[in-house]
């Protein structure tokens, strides 16, 4: 105790004397700036503490190690629950027994994980004193308040997640002295201001997830010297201005998010220098130009979204080489010219949507080899001929939209429907309003056990839809036939 009659412990200064014994139990080193901090102090003191000096020397039964004090202050300012709070206790010599806590084998703690835990209350400036901390998980409580600039005193951090918060102002630029971290997760929070440009000047960086905050300002150019970075997750925010040609410098990248931004400018080329490569989502922003990126034989992309932007040009045939290619997302552009016949190499794709924009000519019938596909969104283009008897190979086709295909002419789909559309038993919603169908409904997309919705009005279909209703097993189900050319039965 006699070390605290010179600075309490749950003062600063207890804190840092309790720091420099730490460092004389574990290392045997400090005892000069131990020895001169005392000296420093009124003489009433130094006598009680030199009083006390053997006792120290003997025994390590003086109290808490700095860290579990540092800890305890920090208790004062996050509200812990008492399941926590009852097991942090101020008799124990390390808190490296306590709930969240984990230490190295010198007693220093170098893991606080407290996610998920109901805590709330705000982080305190002690959590920089922590200074042998590689990971601190706070994520998923209610902690409000800003990051502390403090944070950035634990040089040895690691991982830092404290993502699903209330946490609210600007990521501190601190964070840039954090030259070992490796992760970085701060999503759903309520941070705002632009992203400090240190931040991607760390080059151990492998994973960033800011996505679902109000941050603004432009990605830094600075972005390309994040050389190890694997995920960049970055949607769901205010950020404006151009994606930095730099970002191809990332070559290890394999998830690139930015959707729901106000990003503008042309997409860079230099995104084929990122041959790894397999998300890239940039839906939802004001991109214009075309796509100048292109990937060789070894695509690795798995999910191209593109949609709602200002994106023109033709849709580029190299996508035939992404086998890997699960998602192509296109919708709401400007692009124009035919669906590349090399689509029909995607053996693996599930989504294909490409409506909302200005594609003519056919569908390829080579999209019926996509044999994993499950959504086919055609609709809102140019598109003219007739509907590719191939479909019927789809299988897992749950949902067909190829309505509102024709010119202010008379440019729209024209032939009858494919009897073998619903072969696969999956199909859920069909859409081929607004087309120049003719002919007989085959029997067999009415009895479609799995149809949840069949849109076929304004076309030129004449059968007895009555009739085929009242016949059918899904009759019960949502039919949308309304406004159809049913002369001479109606």
């Amino acid at each position: 105790s006699f070390l605290w009659a010179v600075a309490p412990p749950e003062t600063t200064e207890g804190i840092y004397l309790g720091s420099l014994l730490d460092d004389v139990w574990s290392t045997g080193s400090g005892c000069e700036r131990l020895v001169a901090k005392l000296a420093s102090q009124p003489k009433a003191c130094r006598r009680k503490a030199w009083a006390g000096e053997k006792s120290m020397l003997v025994s390590s039964s003086w109290g808490l190690s700095s860290d579990g004090l540092a800890l305890l202050v920090l208790s004062k300012s996050l509200v812990l629950p008492s399941s926590i709070r009852s097991n942090w206790s101020t008799s124990d010599a390390t808190p490296c027994k306590w709930k969240g806590i984990g230490c190295n084998e010198r007693s220093r703690v170098i893991s606080l994980d407290l996610s998920s835990s109901e805590i709330s209350g705000s982080i305190g400036p002690e959590i920089g004193r922590l200074k042998y901390l590689q990971i601190l998980f706070l994520y998923a409580n209610n902690i409000s308040g800003s990051i502390p600039t403090e944070l950035g005193n634990c040089c040895m951090l690691e991982q830092l997640d404290l993502s699903q918060n209330s946490l609210s102002g600007k990521i501190p630029q601190s964070i840039g002295n954090l030259k070992k971290l490796s992760l970085l997760s701060l999503y759903y929070n309520s941070l705002s201001g632009t992203i400090p440009e240190e931040l991607f000047m760390l080059q151990f960086l492998q994973e960033v997830y800011l996505h679902g905050n109000q941050l603004n300002g432009s990605i830094p150019f600075s972005v390309g010297q994040m050389t190890n970075l694997r995920s960049l997750w970055l949607y769901e925010n205010m950020l404006s201005g151009v994606l930095p040609g730099s970002i191809g410098n990332c070559t290890k990248l394999e998830e690139l998010y930015l959707l729901d931004n106000q990003l503008t400018g042309s997409l860079p080329e230099t995104l084929g220098e990122i041959k790894g490569l397999k998300i890239f989502d940039v839906s939802n922003n004001s991109f214009t130009g075309g796509i100048p990126f292109g990937f060789g034989e070894n695509c690795k992309l798995e999910i191209l979204i593109l949609s709602s932007n200002n994106i023109k040009g033709e849709i580029p045939s190299w996508l035939g080489n992404c086998r890997s290619l699960q998602q192509l997302g296109l919708v709401n552009n400007s692009l124009s010219g035919k669906i590349p016949t090399s689509l029909g190499l995607l053996s693996n794709l599930a989504y294909l949507l490409l409506s909302e924009n200005s594609l003519s000519g056919p569908i390829p019938p080579e999209i019926g080899n996509c044999r994993s596909l499950q959504w086919l969104e055609l609709d809102a283009n140019q598109l003219e001929g007739t509907v590719p008897k191939e479909l019927a190979n789809l299988r897992n086709l749950s949902k067909l939209f190829l309505s509102s295909n024709r010119l202010t002419g008379n440019n729209g789909f024209t032939g009858v429907i494919p009897p073998n559309i619903c072969s696969g038993k999956a199909l859920r919603i069909l859409n081929l309003g607004f087309n120049h169908l003719s002919g007989s409904i085959p029997s067999n997309v009415l009895d479609c056990p799995s149809s949840e919705r069949l849109i076929l009005r304004d076309n030129n279909l004449s059968e007895s839809i009555l009739w085929l209703l009242l016949g059918s097993a899904s009759c019960e189900e949502t039919w949308v036939i309304d406004r159809m050319n049913l002369e001479p039965f109606l």
